[in-house]
């Protein structure tokens, strides 16, 4: 009689914590649904843009600060959040005006560093800070040197108006630097004509 060989799975009921491939997918299930749960409690711990407001709003009060407008403000969610710069009363407004056509994540990079010198964005090059928004292209990787300028053909402005979700994230709007003061509305909010008699209807949303 000829034998025939079964193999021993076969035969024998292998327990579910003994078979490698079902407890790797178990582990990989298991380690998403963890990450999940700490995205969800993390968004769920970020304060509101009203808290943030309030608690900037008490914190300048009790310094005894007086508010300006920064009509210069729209980078990261400025107007589209009604943000006003408060500044305290010893200082110099002028000292930290924001930059027109920056967004707010970069703001500390357009504040002269020790040297005294402005670094362009991409690290490839260190201008004078006085060679900012001076009409010439200085870097020309990124024309980050130029937000509020057309000078950078490949220059980014950041419009004035910035979607976001409550939690601060969302897509930065933005429009060639080519196209500021160039009689046509690329932003929304027409902040890109600030100094053009071109009259731009609000279309954000």
């Amino acid at each position: 009689m000829r034998k025939t060989w079964v193999k021993r799975e076969n035969i024998y009921y292998k327990p579910f914590y003994k078979d490698k491939s079902k407890m790797f997918f178990l582990l990989i299930f298991l380690v998403g649904i963890s990450f999940i749960a700490y995205q969800a409690f993390s968004l769920n711990q970020l304060p509101s843009v009203q808290q943030l407001r309030r608690k900037h709003k008490q914190m300048m009060q009790s310094l005894g600060s007086k508010q300006l407008d920064v009509d210069d403000f729209d980078g990261g969610g400025g107007a589209g959040w009604g943000l006003n710069l408060a500044v305290p009363a010893t200082q110099d407004a002028d000292a930290i005006k924001i930059i027109r056509g920056i967004r707010l994540f970069d703001y500390d990079a357009y504040k002269p560093n020790y040297k005294g010198n402005f670094k362009c964005l991409d690290g490839s090059k260190e201008i004078p800070f006085d060679h900012l928004n001076d009409n010439y292209c200085d870097c020309d990787a990124d024309g980050s040197d130029e937000p509020s300028t057309n000078a950078c053909a490949n220059g980014r402005f950041y419009c004035k108006y910035q979607k976001r979700h409550i939690t601060g994230r969302g897509l930065d709007v933005w429009v060639w630097a080519s196209r500021v003061n160039d009689n046509v509305c690329d932003c929304c909010d027409g902040s890109d004509e600030w100094t053009t008699h071109v009259k731009c209807q609000n279309n954000c949303a």
